[in-house]
């Protein structure tokens, strides 16, 4: 293990490297040695201060998602992001990566549920989330590991395993049905509901396919903004795609008192 300042964790083997920033909890960077390039975008103006939320990796969207009306008095996307994470175990050998990180809320946020996350390299990534609700009532709630997937040109990739599904659109708040692989040539944003499924991400720039499983997850969200935003160089909107597990809009998690709840993720990449 190799810490490299500002919260930041630096693990690898002979299998994959990977870097992980404790505030956020957020997975920023994922190599297979096999791979020339990382999994993950990363916004190459971060200033990685631990005040401001990172741009790229798997953000830990948690307890609310986006500007969502349910727990609208927490920060936009919740405050996992914009928490500091604690480590509570890490293994690094020849056959696997494994980094447990734990996170219990500031008082002033006045939630009374706590999270675990659990990330495992091997021959793939493997990342689950885990809600706990320690209250005496139901506690209801919005996820999503936001994923950002490093690609070598958004215009040219092939997102499949969304065919024939009906997805909601946020810039526009209509509801429409894929009648084909995804293609983005602009700004696009929006949940395809009841997706459990895989997703496939064809990358014929970098020469790659990754793939997505999910379990714990109802909708996939999907989003580029289509400009550079305030973490990104010039141009750099065009390198990423976010494809995300979620649970939101009125698919959000209904947690009872005392109980548990998992949404994780299964990256694997393969040559074209």
């Amino acid at each position: 293990m190799k810490t490299i300042g500002n919260g930041l964790i630096s693990l690898a083997n002979s299998l994959a490297e990977c870097k992980i920033s404790l505030f956020g909890g957020n997975l920023v960077s994922y190599r297979p040695k096999s791979q020339k390039q990382d999994v993950f975008w990363l916004g190459e103006k971060n200033k990685f201060d631990n005040l401001q939320a990172v741009r790229g990796g798997i953000p830990v969207c948690w307890p609310r998602f986006a500007e969502e009306k349910l727990n609208d008095n927490l920060p936009r996307h919740g405050f996992a992001r914009l928490s500091m994470w604690k480590p509570e175990s890490i293994e690094v050998n020849e056959e696997k990566i494994e980094v447990k990180l734990s996170l219990s809320p500031d008082e002033k946020y006045g939630v009374n549920i706590s999270a675990e996350l659990m990330i495992k390299i091997t021959d793939r990534l493997e990342c689950c989330l885990e809600t706990t609700n320690n209250g005496e009532t139901e506690f209801d709630f919005s996820e999503a590991l936001h994923a950002y997937f490093n690609v070598g040109d958004r215009d040219k990739i092939i997102i499949k395993g969304l065919d024939g599904l009906k997805y909601k659109s946020s810039l526009d708040g209509n509801i429409y049905t894929l009648e084909n692989d995804l293609r983005i040539t602009g700004e696009f944003d929006s949940a395809f509901v009841n997706h459990t499924g895989c997703v496939e991400i064809e990358d014929k720039v970098f020469g790659r396919i990754i793939t997505l499983e999910k379990q714990g997850s109802k909708s996939t969200v999907v989003w580029n903004p289509n400009k550079d935003l305030a973490e990104m160089s010039q141009g750099q909107y065009k390198n990423f795609v976010c494809v995300e597990p979620a649970n939101q809009g009125d698919l959000f998690v209904k947690l009872p008192a005392k109980e548990k709840h998992k949404i994780s993720m299964m990256v694997k990449v393969r040559d074209l």
